[in-house]
C-alpha cells in the first residue's frame, strides 16, 4: 500500500511539471503536499528523492525542494546531447532493427496518435518520450538509454519553463520509424536531428512565467484519496 501511494503522488507531481501547473523554481512544501493526499510527510520524501534522481526537483539542505530550474545554458546543452546520443542510437537501430522491435516502436506511435486524439497531453508526452527512449534501448548501447531518461526527464522542465506545450510528434515520428525500418541510415538521422531542431526553436528564452496557483489548489482534488498513512 505504501508504495502505490507513493506512486501515486509521484505520477501527480511529475504531471503537473509536465502540465505547468508547477513551474521551475516553485517550492514543493512537504506539509502542504502530505495533507493534499491525506498521507504522512513519509511517502512525501520518498516521492522527492525519486524526482531528484530524474533532475525533475533539486533538493537543497535546509531549504527544501524545488521544481528544476534549468539555465538556458543548460537547455542549450540539452538538446545538444539529445542529438549526440540520438542520432547514434538511430544510426545503430537502423542495422540491428528486428521485427518485434518495430512492432513495439509501431504500437507507440498508435497510442501516441490516440492520446493527442482524446486531448491527452500527458498520456502524449509520456508515449514520445517512450518512444525515444525504446530507440535508445534497441541501439545496443546501456549507455544510451541512460543518458537519454535524464535528458528526457529535463527536456519536460526546459518546456515548462521556455515552451509552449503543443505536441505535433506524431508524423515526424512515422518519418523516422520508415526510414528505420527501410534502413536507411543517413534518412533516419537526418529526420532525428531535424525532429530535436524544430523542437528546440519552439523555445523562447525570453518568455515570461505565469504566477503559479498555490500547491494546495494544484492537488486539490487529490484529497478525496482520503486518509492515508
Amino acid at each position: 500500500m505504501a508504495q502505490e501511494v507513493e506512486t501515486e503522488i509521484y505520477k501527480a507531481i511529475k504531471q503537473a511539471i509536465i502540465e505547468q501547473k508547477l513551474r521551475p523554481g516553485m517550492q514543493l512544501v512537504e506539509e502542504v503536499i502530505a495533507e493534499s493526499f491525506g498521507v504522512s510527510r513519509t511517502p512525501v520524501r520518498g516521492v522527492f528523492r525519486r524526482l531528484a534522481s530524474e533532475k525533475l526537483v533539486s533538493i537543497i539542505p535546509y531549504k527544501g525542494a524545488f521544481v528544476a530550474c534549468p539555465t538556458v545554458l543548460e537547455a542549450m546543452e540539452v538538446f545538444e546531447m539529445r542529438r549526440v546520443i540520438e542520432a547514434a542510437a538511430v544510426r545503430n537501430v537502423c542495422r540491428t532493427l528486428t521485427d518485434p522491435q518495430y512492432d513495439v516502436l509501431k504500437k507507440l506511435l498508435a497510442e501516441e496518435e490516440e492520446s493527442q486524439k482524446r486531448g491527452d497531453l500527458f498520456g502524449a508526452i509520456q508515449v514520445t518520450g517512450d518512444f525515444h527512449l525504446r530507440i535508445a534501448e534497441f541501439s545496443g548501447n546501456s549507455y544510451f538509454y541512460r543518458c537519454l531518461e535524464e535528458l528526457l526527464s529535463l527536456t519536460y522542465v526546459i518546456m515548462a519553463l521556455y515552451g509552449e506545450q503543443k505536441v505535433k510528434c506524431c508524423q515526424d515520428h512515422e518519418r523516422i520509424l520508415a526510414a528505420i525500418r527501410e534502413r536507411d541510415l543517413g534518412a533516419a538521422e537526418r529526420l532525428t536531428l531535424e525532429h530535436l531542431r524544430e523542437l528546440e526553436e519552439t523555445l523562447d528564452f525570453g518568455r515570461a512565467q505565469d504566477s503559479p496557483k498555490s500547491l494546495a489548489d494544484i492537488f486539490r482534488p487529490e484529497r478525496l484519496i482520503g486518509s492515508r498513512e
